[in-house]
């Protein structure tokens, strides 16, 4: 019997110990993972968060988008702000860690911030960018730019967009200034319109009819992701020609991944999966240009593709590292270039 009772008694302190070690476990990774999340930076991007009437300390990590509730609601209870939260718009940096975060919303940003639109960003990259500073909901800037009804609304003031099914390539890139408090998608756009207007469209468009403005915007859209360096820009602009004119197929990458609707940075993930998926973007399997402009091209690009410089090229390559190109006038120096020079 005593043999029966201490065999139990074993086991059962076996049990114990493995409790005890699975509650230090346990104990050390929260103490760990806590302290992380205490002393770390937390936000991967500026952002501007708003803060409504309703709102309090405790349901916020659901408007701030990297931190997780356990931890944050565990630094909230034992960390407890001395202000109270108003209702307005604060801006979060890409650095801060939670002290900061809770820092920040004390500081109420003024009305005016300034939004940078980058020259090879499209629409999923500008809806995304406006999404994440908290101006707009996901696709709420898509829909409107592609909306048949703004858009033949808006070509009333704006007649070089008439008869377009997509604002991509008139919403000039370049940096705004935008009203935090009261921001309207229609009143940006407006504003990119304008810009683009005044930057491209009266410079150099104005007496071109829309035909030979719609093909030359859609390559100077190809152009511009396909070199960043302003002075090789009309060789580019000319060896695209060349292959068009030759009803050859332009062979540009960045066509890929267009109609999939995604930012420049989800396509290069994925690039490889699509590239020899046959649609109408798509310059690896078809010939011509895509059906429409696939970014928003800068002036300069705009004007280098108009003006473009003629050569003997009909190749080109990047190294992948320096960006430097390197142009060919046949298919074997092209693959000699590959090989010497593309990595």
């Amino acid at each position: 019997m005593n043999f029966k009772n201490e065999k139990k008694w074993t086991f059962l302190w076996k049990i114990i110990k493995l409790i005890i070690v699975f509650f230090i476990i346990f104990w050390v990774y929260f103490y760990v993972n806590y302290n992380w999340f205490k002393n770390n930076e937390l936000i991967e991007n500026d952002f501007i968060i708003k803060i409504e009437s309703w709102d309090n300390f405790y349901n916020l990590w659901k408007k701030i988008i990297e931190l997780d509730n356990i931890y944050y609601n565990i630094y909230i209870k034992n960390n407890k702000p001395i202000y109270e939260l108003q209702a307005w718009s604060y801006k979060i940096n890409w650095w801060a860690n939670i002290e900061q975060v809770i820092e920040s919303l004390n500081n109420p940003i003024t009305d005016e911030i300034n939004i940078t639109i980058l020259e090879w960003w499209n629409i999923y990259d500008i809806d995304e960018n406006l999404n994440k500073k908290w101006l707009i909901n996901a696709w709420e800037y898509i829909d409107y730019v592609t909306n048949k009804e703004k858009i033949i609304a808006l070509s009333e003031f704006f007649p070089f967009i008439q008869n377009q099914i997509t604002l991509e390539w008139f919403l000039y890139p370049d940096t705004y200034s935008v009203n935090i408090s009261d921001f309207k998608i229609n009143t940006f756009v407006i504003k990119q319109l304008e810009t683009f207007e005044v930057k491209v469209y009266n410079k150099i468009l104005k007496k071109l009819d829309n035909e030979t403005i719609n093909d030359l915007i859609n390559l100077a859209s190809i152009v511009e992701k396909e070199e960043r360096n302003n002075d090789e820009k009309p060789t580019v602009a000319w060896i695209l020609k060349k292959r068009l004119n030759d009803d050859w197929m332009i062979w540009a990458d960045i066509t890929v991944c267009y109609p999939y609707k995604l930012t420049s940075e989800q396509c290069k993930m994925v690039i490889s999966k699509y590239i020899n998926e046959k649609n109408e973007y798509n310059t690896r399997t078809m010939i011509w240009l895509p059906k429409t402009p696939i970014w928003n091209p800068s002036y300069e690009t705009v004007n280098a593709t108009l003006n473009d410089k003629e050569t003997p090229y009909w190749f080109y390559l990047h190294n992948v590292k320096t960006w430097k190109i390197y142009y060919a006038e046949t298919n074997a120096e092209h693959e000699s270039n590959k090989a010497n020079y593309m990595y």
